[in-house]
């Protein structure tokens, strides 16, 4: 399959899950158990308690509280085979990469991304011992 930029290589990203910055997260979580029916499970992480949410028909997310003075909003992630590739492949596109790479241990890494425009989302590459996702 040829990409832009006339690469050969085939390079699957398919959203993976949506992130909700929440002034209030247990609100928010309250607020989509009784409208939607989501379920809920508490991490701790190192910014704070992060709930990671899975949805009736398979979808899943986390909500986080927001950072410093970063507004509520939300951050659509698409899971990429490789992130190195997909930093190029943003920057050659037009993105600008807003947030250099994170690693979440056992869990997977991540950059956030400027589409022109205006929006900010994220790729996420799996890491090789985490557990799946899709389940």
């Amino acid at each position: 399959m040829a990409g832009k930029g006339g690469s050969k290589e085939a390079f699957t990203a398919v959203p993976a899950f949506t992130e909700l910055a929440s002034t209030d997260p247990a609100a928010s979580q309250r607020f989509l158990e009784k409208a939607f029916g989501w379920s809920f499970e508490t991490m701790r992480m190192p910014q704070g308690e992060y709930l990671s949410y899975r949805t009736p028909m398979g979808g899943q997310g986390g909500i986080r509280p927001t950072q410093g003075s970063e507004p509520p909003g939300s951050t659509n992630y698409i899971r990429v085979p490789n992130l190195v590739a997909a930093q190029k492949r943003v920057k050659a596109a037009g993105g600008e990469v807003v947030l250099a790479r994170v690693d979440v241990p056992q869990m997977g890494s991540f950059f956030w991304f400027r589409v022109p425009g205006g929006p900010v989302m994220a790729c996420w590459l799996d890491a090789p011992d985490a557990p799946s996702m899709d389940k």
